[in-house]
């Protein structure tokens, strides 16, 4: 449950990681940093748009070895499992999405973007393009479409409980614009 005025998210600690590669995650990376990167793993395949490129068919084991060995303290958000389409259907389609971005581009897309749609299609949470992580999770929560929360690597946790960081959408964008410079470099 994430609460509105802190953006607190209890989650439990991934003692056993092969649960991650049955079902759909939602899978927040540098969960502390502004802003976190998200990605979404439908039973065991990890997808994602980041400032390089689309991250496509990455295998859990293959993710959660890089978590492991850098370190990224990493939340898994799992999804009620959808009444109608399959796994394999919803990762077609979110595999689709993202091949509608090139990359994250400042004021053009984040790595949320395809994640809204993807909910869009599958959830009908409406796609507001200017709705940020924290305020698009809550929303999530409020329509009961998050079931468990896993850490891995948390930092600062209290009773386990993580903090997402508040940032704002100038905020966002200027990092992007910097990760992107150095990127492009």
């Amino acid at each position: 449950m994430i609460s509105e005025t802190k953006y607190l998210i209890a989650y439990e600690d991934c003692t056993e990681p092969s649960v991650l590669s049955k079902g759909t995650w939602l899978v927040v990376l540098h969960a502390s940093r502004i802003p976190p990167h998200v990605g979404l793993m439908i039973d065991g395949n990890y997808n994602s748009l980041t400032i390089k490129e689309r991250e496509l068919n990455v295998s859990s084991e293959a993710l959660l070895k890089m978590i492991s060995q850098k370190k990224i303290e990493t939340l898994f958000l799992k999804l009620v499992r959808h009444p109608v389409f399959s796994s394999d259907h919803q990762l077609n389609i979110f595999q689709e999405l993202l091949n509608q971005f090139t990359a994250v581009k400042q004021n053009e897309a984040t790595c949320l973007s395809p994640l809204k749609l993807f909910f869009e299609e599958f959830y009908a949470v409406k796609n507001n393009k200017e709705q940020l992580f924290f305020d698009f999770l809550e929303e999530l929560y409020q329509n009961e479409y998050l079931v468990q929360a896993v850490g891995l690597n948390v930092i600062n946790k209290a009773n386990n409980t993580l903090a997402l960081p508040h940032y704002t959408n100038e905020e966002l964008q200027q990092r992007i614009a910097n990760e992107r410079a150095v990127f492009l470099k």
